[in-house]
């Protein structure tokens, strides 16, 4: 594995970070987000010309982890170890002994863990925050990985905590352009596939030798019983699910193709009543995305899943399929699905690219207006024969005020875009309801370029044509 030292992205997180650290008052960040994102990353940064006492949770109680708590903290100020039994005690024995001229920092890494062992933990750090720190000199963070254990114990309404931070941070994976910071010497096409197979996730990117090819890493690191990202698919569900295998079930089958609700049921043994609680359980974890068409009220029917997680998408598309042949120690069959069908299942991916794009774009004013939505948009062709009447636009964006809409296709194909995706995407805008009295904007964003013939197409009609160099330079 190859270990990178640079520091990517999260200018915006530690901003915020230093800003709180800053402040007069007391301050107290809780801070979550899936494993190996980057969070304890980030935090170490963070923490480097400060003064902090770093703690790291696990799972083994309470009163183990408090002694290591206590212990840590009278190493930080040179002390004799305290005879203190409560978190609340450790606390003020911090709080009286610190005096310097900056904030310290206290973090709490892993929280989850205690308050998974100890409901009593909330409340514990209430009164924390409310008797012992609130006028202090000291910035607490509470950081940890299960999703739903932060949102329970610190995050909800029905926390104790709920009310007391002044501030969190769901750290989400890095976008695409910063991916590429990982993979400065390698060609935009290649940092697509290792993007489409480890998303975001830096702890992931860090398992692809850029000395090695694509297919060369996916055998190390993917295909190989004994290589950490094999299991890491299974152990994710495991750490936020006490009973996996019916998720497994539904994220295998939204993997292999089925997006709407009754063909996911149906194809992870389920009854269609019974899928909502189990849907609505991995949005949250953030695992899969509810979609609707853009054009749509939220509360439409016309409602399709995609997995949000690039990792665990392609885990779940190349490795559990794989995997009976791959525990033999046979790597060809994930190997040859791959070469056969990656080209397919990146369009989704390339996509997702083209979706952050826009919003690059229309954050830094770059498109022809500035939209207030976007999102796909699909429905019926009117009078069109059964089988051939729907339709499908990758990206649509509008500004509802100006009235105006964008059309965009995404075109991940090798070969150069024509003109005949444009008057495609003209035909399909025509399918479109929204105000009859609209200005119509249309766009195409393609891995390879574009023909001659397009380009001319493009500077008659004003059709805003982009590649991933125009985005990444």
């Amino acid at each position: 594995m190859i270990m990178f030292r640079k520091f990517i992205d999260r200018d915006e997180e530690l901003e915020y970070l230093n800003r709180e650290f800053k402040s007069e008052n007391f301050s107290f960040t809780v801070i979550y987000g899936r494993r190996r994102v980057g969070k304890t990353e980030m935090i170490t940064n963070f923490l480097k010309d400060k003064p902090n006492i770093y703690f790291l949770a696990d799972k083994r109680g309470t009163k183990p982890n408090l002694q290591r708590f206590r212990k840590k903290s009278a190493e930080f100020f040179k002390d004799y170890e305290p005879n203190l039994e409560t978190f609340d005690e450790v606390f003020e024995y911090i709080r009286t002994k610190w005096n310097g001229e900056q904030k310290l920092v206290i973090v709490i890494d892993e929280f989850s863990y205690l308050a998974q062992m100890d409901d009593s933990v909330p409340s514990v750090f209430q009164l924390i925050a409310d008797e012992i720190l609130k006028k202090s000199a000291i910035h607490l963070v509470l950081c940890g990985s299960s999703i739903s254990m932060m949102e329970k114990s610190a995050l909800a309404q029905s926390s104790p905590l709920y009310g007391r931070r002044t501030g969190q941070i769901l750290l989400k994976p890095m976008l695409f352009r910063h991916v590429r910071e990982f993979f400065p010497e390698l060609p935009l096409d290649e940092i697509v596939n290792i993007y489409g197979a480890a998303g975001g996730i830096p702890f992931y990117l860090l398992f692809f030798d850029p000395m090695d090819s694509f297919y060369e890493n996916l055998m190390k690191e993917f295909f190989a019983k004994e290589a950490v990202l094999y299991a890491e698919g299974e152990f994710l569900l495991r750490e936020e699910l006490k009973e996996p295998a019916t998720f497994m079930n539904i994220l295998f089958a939204i993997s292999k193709g089925a997006t709407r609700p009754g063909e996911i049921a149906s194809k992870s043994y389920l009854e269609a009543k019974d899928l909502p609680y189990y849907m609505d359980t991995i949005l949250k974890l953030g695992f899969v995305k509810k979609e609707h068409p853009v054009l749509e009220k939220p509360t439409t029917k016309k409602t399709i899943y995609r997995i949000e997680d690039n990792f665990l998408r392609f885990w779940f598309r190349y490795v559990l399929s794989h995997r009976d042949e791959i525990e033999q120690g046979d790597k060809k069959p994930a190997i040859d699905d791959l070469k056969k069908n990656y080209g397919h299942y990146l369009g989704e991916t390339f996509e997702q690219i083209g979706k952050e794009m826009l919003i690059y774009l229309n954050s830094i004013e770059k498109l022809p207006f500035r939209f207030q939505k976007l999102g796909r948009q699909w429905g019926k062709i009117p009078m069109a024969e059964k089988g051939r009447n729907d339709y499908e636009i990758d990206l649509v964006a509008v500004n509802n005020d100006t009235r105006e809409i964008f059309f965009c296709e995404c075109k991940y194909e090798k070969g150069k875009v024509d003109t005949d995706v444009y008057f495609k995407l003209l035909e399909k805008a025509g399918f479109v309801k929204w105000y009859p009295e609209r200005k119509e904007h249309f766009g195409i964003i393609s891995r390879s370029g574009f023909t001659e013939r397009m380009i001319d197409e493009a500077k008659k009609k004003g059709i805003l044509l982009l590649r991933l160099e125009d985005y990444i330079s």
